[in-house]
C-alpha cells in the first residue's frame, strides 16, 4: 500500500475489517439502509469516509474493534480524516484514468504492465486509487498529452457511476425487514449446547451479527 497524505476511503473490505465481519455482512448493511448511500463513488466503486463507517457503531450490535482500528490507521501513514465531499481532493481510479488521456482502457493496462505509468497511491477494497494530481504530475514528467476538458470534469466531481447490477431497481417499496429473533437467556447448567449452537446459526443465516454479553 502506497504511503503518504491520501484521504481515509473505506470500501466494503475495510468496514467488514473494522467491524469483526464478513464482507457479504457489510453489503447486506447497506441492502438494508444501515450503512447510507456511499460517501464517494470512483470508478463505479463506492466508498466511504472514516467518520460515516465509525458512526455505525451501537454498543452490543455493531462495534468497531479498537485494535483494528488502530492497525488500520497504522497501515496508512499519513493519510488524514475527511468528512465533506468538498474537502475530498480529486480521486481517480482506472476508468477515469482514459478520460484523461483520450485513451481505451487496454492503453492503461499496458502502461501499468510495463511500469509506465505512476503507482497509486492506495488500494481500497482490491481496486487501486490515484491523487489526479498524481496521474498529471506523472504525465509532464513522460511528455504525455492530457485533455483539458477531461480534468476539469473531474475536478468538478464527474465520476464513472455506480452500475445497476442484476434486476432493474424496483420502483415498490422495499418491504420491512423480519423481526429479530426474541432474546434468549442461557443460565450455567441449564443451556443445552445443541439449543445454544443452533439458534446461533438462526441469527446467522439471517444475516445478522451475533453480540455475546456476560450478565450476573
Amino acid at each position: 500500500m502506497a504511503a503518504g497524505a491520501f484521504p481515509y476511503l473505506l470500501g466494503h473490505s475495510e468496514i467488514a475489517s473494522l467491524y469483526g465481519v464478513e464482507r457479504q455482512t457489510s453489503q447486506l448493511w447497506r441492502t438494508r439502509g444501515v450503512l447510507p448511500d456511499p460517501d464517494f463513488v470512483v470508478s463505479g466503486n463506492p466508498y466511504w469516509f472514516l467518520p460515516t463507517v465509525l458512526g455505525l457503531a451501537e454498543p452490543h450490535v455493531r462495534e468497531a474493534n479498537k485494535e483494528r482500528l488502530k492497525a488500520f490507521k497504522a497501515e496508512r501513514r499519513g493519510w488524514y480524516v475527511v468528512d465533506k465531499v468538498d474537502d475530498l481532493p480529486p480521486v481517480v481510479g482506472l476508468k477515469e484514468i482514459p478520460w484523461i488521456f483520450g485513451k481505451k482502457y487496454g492503453d492503461i493496462y499496458q502502461w501499468r504492465a510495463r511500469n509506465s505509468f505512476a503507482a497509486e497511491d492506495a488500494v481500497v477494497s482490491g481496486s487501486p486509487l490515484w491523487l489526479l494530481d498524481t496521474v498529471l504530475e506523472d504525465a509532464e514528467q513522460r511528455s504525455r498529452t492530457v485533455l483539458p476538458d477531461a480534468i476539469e470534469r473531474l475536478r468538478a466531481g464527474e465520476r464513472e457511476g455506480l452500475k445497476p447490477r442484476g434486476r432493474k431497481k424496483s420502483t415498490e417499496p422495499k418491504p420491512a425487514p423480519p423481526a429479530l429473533p426474541p432474546t434468549r437467556s442461557y443460565k450455567p447448567d441449564e443451556a443445552d449446547l445443541d439449543e445454544v449452537t443452533a439458534f446461533i446459526k438462526e441469527i446467522w443465516a439471517a444475516g445478522l451479527t451475533v453480540s455475546v454479553r456476560a450478565k450476573r
